[in-house]
């Protein structure tokens, strides 16, 4: 109720109070749209009446009665207000005038007489009421009062004119006139006075929100509730409801901004709005639930079987009630759950015919596949040919809007409506393709029904491959290869399914495959080809990105291939198609230790898939982004990006890949000691056939780290030298892979073979190609473990030179724990302390507990942590400049590395630490605090 409403009626009253018998009485007339305020504006007359000692009779039109004669007046007289003698008589007047309605062959004169009779004898009643005292006759929703009951107030209100009577009248809007003829009269009172209701303001909004919530919550959801509900106050208070529903207590912290809560009593208000209209309104509402957007007043009339002259004003109707809005000339719903309530209070078969007419309608219209195909989804019904071209037309323009989840209710539809043949072949290609990106769960029926097809025979050769990739990746290899062999037999030549099993990504993914194809297969692995073959083989990334990943890992680093991958990753865009050589090429960096390359990319096409939402490319590419983190040395975000792949897709639909994300969790596990997690994830389920696959290798090198970490040497060497065996027996012998020679190196050292041990360490350093410095730095580790001691020290210098432009901190962390190893045996102590303080601060920040603790010893007696402190209160006074010189000084960098990374000159650093050492009071560079600068740390 509007302020304006409730002062005129507060108004009225307090004259009709003060009136006397000879004061005339007075009619008002409140008119607005379904659920406006009406209502609670006339209990408010009432309660304000019978306070200020005026009589009230009361009665509310029903739908159900405005057919029953005199229903109204009975509620009017009858409530108990009237002597049981005059009960008696206006009961008798009541039914004489049923029976006459009810007689229709009867003398019109006599029903006339009866008729008047009765009004009078009704008024008489009303009338000395009246000479008691003041009276309100109050009638809601006179729209559907009965015929009877409405002549007879009309006659009492002419002859009760100059009666202290109050008449209050409500009656709602809508497409047409309610009682027209009473309607008509009614403004020839000469007291009339005619109020309208209607939604409120944002404000008004505001102060509804407010007699609920917190006075900030209302102030901020209030825009947004008056945009969801066009302020209807009960759509308002329902959403109230909702919110508090929703938040326990509304008054301690509700929402305060965004979109209001609609739940099942905002449902509820709007269907209470909708069956308190008339049934024309219903409709025209269930017909632009259906039409949504699409929705004009030609097509609603078309589709509804109604006149356009009726369409309008029930359009215009929902309108002013609040729940539709309006833009140029289209009409909608102003929040989709109004929308939904709407369609969910459909009969089901009902909802299905109105669309199934819409896209009928539509189509005639030549509107856009999109809009047609929607309804014909909805609908769940393909009646012919040019239906299925509608919808595979619409997943077309889905897919380029990026609206995969529709494109796939689109092609799940159209390939149960299409014929075995070319066509259903190619729609279950791409629907298998969308299936695995946004419900990789569920995928594998997608890949059974590829089988079923290929078996009948109508799996067209283009789609083979798809089918072959499925397989792959649920370990069946042999099935993969029976599908090659004979797609030979159906497609002749060379079928794309053994090109696609010969391809350098799959050979080198699955290079145990080729066991399970005859010796006179024709699908043999094609050669390596350089780099001058790879640009000539055109722009198909599949092709590129598969031959960089063979030559990398059967000829070793090869700059020209990660060069190529990097191009790749820039010209590429995500796709349902490229996925699989984007992650290939993500595989050919990591491998070439152009890890920050890989990492920018990776984070990138991460992004890209949460934009377009699809959780098997999320998963896919997290795994992958866990293993670059790991080979960075950065074990906490390796398990966070692995946790995140294992919740976009559950384990168990990894199929053989779950190798590598296990070895992954594994590995992170084990460098920040938590060990019994890292068990946990050995003990888990994997596929028998992962351990012939390039993730199962991972697995098996993942779990000779863990018993390595855990003093298990021989299990350790064990697992090194069967993924050395399998390596060289597939052709894939990189240490870029997995470098089993300087780990079963560490683990001869451990166990007395120094000569077997120095020997892989030689082997590995000889495989290591240029730009490979976290291999190479490995191989120079294992080499000075098993040296003299002064070879020893040269080598682990090399090593850390190695490391200066890879990103393996954990690698760092060895080696500079084996230096300083080695300046303590040459007793160098200061040294020492250096080198393993950095050392320890790296495996700190890595959170790599357990290379931590073996640090510790050499930190000096009071640990890393005490010594840095030592200077904190001098360091304040150095630049900036100085404070990074000193810095990379205090963790043992000679004055040439610290230039070198500062791009300064060896002696400007000279100088700067001439200054620092008098700064700080101390002579040499071990004294030197080491927390001056965090970010030079490592």
């Amino acid at each position: 109720m509007s302020l304006v409403e409730r002062t005129d009626s507060l108004t009225l009253l307090g004259e009709m109070a003060r009136e006397n018998a000879d004061k005339p009485s007075r009619v008002v007339l409140v008119r607005g749209p379904v659920a406006t305020g009406k209502s609670e504006l006339l209990n408010h007359v009432a309660e304000e009446a019978e306070t200020a000692g005026v009589m009230v009779l009361a009665a509310t039109g029903l739908r159900a009665e405005r057919r029953t004669p005199m229903a109204v007046f009975a509620q009017l007289l009858l409530g108990g207000r009237l002597p049981q003698r005059e009960t008696e008589r206006v009961e008798k007047l009541l039914d004489d005038a049923r029976f006459t309605a009810m007689l229709r062959d009867c003398d019109s004169e006599r029903e006339e007489h009866v008729k008047t009779h009765v009004m009078r004898s009704l008024t008489s009643t009303l009338a000395s009421l009246a000479q008691e005292r003041p009276l309100a006759v109050i009638v809601d929703d006179t729209q559907y009062a009965d015929i009877p009951s409405l002549q007879c107030l009309q006659y009492a209100m002419r002859d009760l004119r100059t009666k202290p009577v109050l008449i209050v009248l409500a009656a709602s809007t809508g497409p047409r006139p309610a009682r027209p003829l009473f309607g008509a009269e009614l403004l020839r009172h000469p007291r009339l006075t005619e109020l309208r209701t209607s939604t409120l303001s944002e404000r008004a909004v505001a102060g509804i929100l407010e007699d609920s919530l917190c006075d900030a919550a209302a102030r901020g959801l209030a825009p947004a509730a008056h945009r969801a509900t066009g302020g209807n106050p009960l759509l308002v208070r329902a959403l109230v409801h909702d919110l508090r529903t929703d938040d326990g207590d509304g008054r301690d912290g509700p929402r305060t901004s965004g979109t209001p809560v609609t739940g099942h009593a905002y449902q509820q208000a709007v269907l209470g709005c909708l069956y308190r209209s008339e049934p024309e309104v219903l409709a025209a509402a269930r017909g632009l639930a259906v039409l949504d957007r699409a929705a004009t007043e030609g097509l609603l009339a078309d589709l509804l079987d109604l006149a356009p002259d009726m369409v309008v004003p029930s359009l215009r109707e929902l309108e002013a009630t609040g729940l539709v809005e309006r833009e140029g000339e289209r009409r909608s719903f102003r929040h989709p759950a109004a929308r939904d309530a709407v369609l969910s209070d459909m009969e089901p078969a009902e909802r299905v015919s109105l669309h199934r007419r819409a896209a009928d309608r539509l189509r005639r219209l030549c509107a856009e596949p999109q809009v047609v195909a929607r309804h014909i989804v909805a609908s769940g019904h393909v009646d012919d040919a040019q239906t299925v071209d509608v919808l595979c037309e619409a997943a077309r323009r889905a897919r380029g809007a990026e609206d995969a989840s529709f494109a796939v209710a689109c092609l799940q539809l159209a390939d149960r409506a299409c014929g075995n043949g070319p066509r259903r072949s190619a729609i279950l290609g791409q629907l298998t393709r969308l299936v695995e990106r946004l419900s990789p769960t569920t995928a594998g029926s997608c890949f059974t029904a590829m089988r079923t097809a290929f078996d009948e025979g109508w799996l067209a050769d283009q789609e083979t491959p798809l089918l072959i990739k499925g397989l792959l990746w649920q370990g069946n290899f042999q099935d993969a290869a029976d599908v090659a062999h004979k797609s030979r037999g159906v497609y002749g030549s060379r079928s794309t399914a053994e090109t696609y099993l010969a391809s350098g990504a799959v050979r080198t993914t699955y290079p145990a495959l080729r066991e399970h194809f005859l010796p006179d297969d024709s699908s043999t692995p094609p050669p390596v080809l350089g780099n001058d073959a790879i640009a000539a083989r055109g722009a198909d990334p599949a092709v590129k990105a598969g031959t960089a990943l063979q030559v990398i890992l059967t000829k070793g680093c090869d700059a020209g291939a990660a060069d190529r991958a990097e191009h790749l990753l820039q010209g590429t865009r995500l796709s349902d198609v490229t996925l699989e050589p984007l992650l290939g090429a993500l595989s050919v960096l990591v491998y070439a230790d152009r890890l920050a390359v890989a990492a920018h990319w990776c984070d990138a096409l991460l992004g890209e898939a949460t934009r377009l939402g699809g959780p098997g490319w999320q998963a896919q590419l997290s795994e992958s982004r866990a293993r670059i983190a790991l080979r960075q040395g950065n074990p906490a975000d390796a398990i966070r990006y692995a946790t995140d792949a294992l919740g976009w897709m559950p384990a168990h639909h990894w199929g053989v890949a779950l190798g590598s994300l296990l070895a992954t969790l594994v590995a992170a596990h084990t460098a920040m000691g938590e060990y019994e997690k890292a068990e946990a994830y050995l003990d888990g389920h994997v596929p028998d056939l992962v351990h012939d696959t390039c993730h199962g290798l991972e697995l098996v090198y993942a779990r000779g780290q863990y018993y390595a970490a855990t003093n298990r040497p021989h299990p350790a060497l064990d697992d090194f030298l069967t993924c050395g065996e399998r390596m060289q027996r597939w052709g894939v012998d990189q240490p870029s892979l997995v470098p089993w020679r300087s780990a079963a190196a560490e683990m001869h050292l451990r166990t007395g073979g120094k000569a077997e041990a120095e020997k892989l360490a030689q082997e590995q350093l000889a495989k290591c190609g240029p730009g490979q410095s976290r291999t190479r730095a490995q191989s120079l580790r294992v080499m000075a473990e098993a040296a003299g001691l002064r070879r020893h020290h040269h080598l682990l210098r090399e090593a850390v030179e190695a490391l200066e432009p890879c990103e393996d901190r954990l690698e760092l962390v060895r080696v500079l724990g084996a230096l300083s190893r080695s300046h303590h045996a040459l007793g160098e102590l200061g040294q020492a302390r250096m080198m393993a303080r950095r050392a320890w601060h790296i495996a700190r920040d890595t959170q790599a507990e357990a290379l931590c603790s073996q640090l510790l010893p050499y930190g000096g007696e009071n640990g890393p942590e005490q010594q840095a402190a030592a200077g904190e209160s001098s360091a304040t006074e150095l630049t900036d400049a100085e404070r990074r010189v000193a810095s990379l000084a205090s963790f043992g960098h000679s004055n040439r590395e610290i230039a070198r990374k500062l791009f300064i000159t060896v002696s400007t650093v000279e100088q700067h630490l001439t200054r620092v050492y008098r700064k700080l009071n101390v002579s040499r560079r071990r004294d030197l605090p080491h927390d001056l600068l965090a970010d030079t740390a490592c």
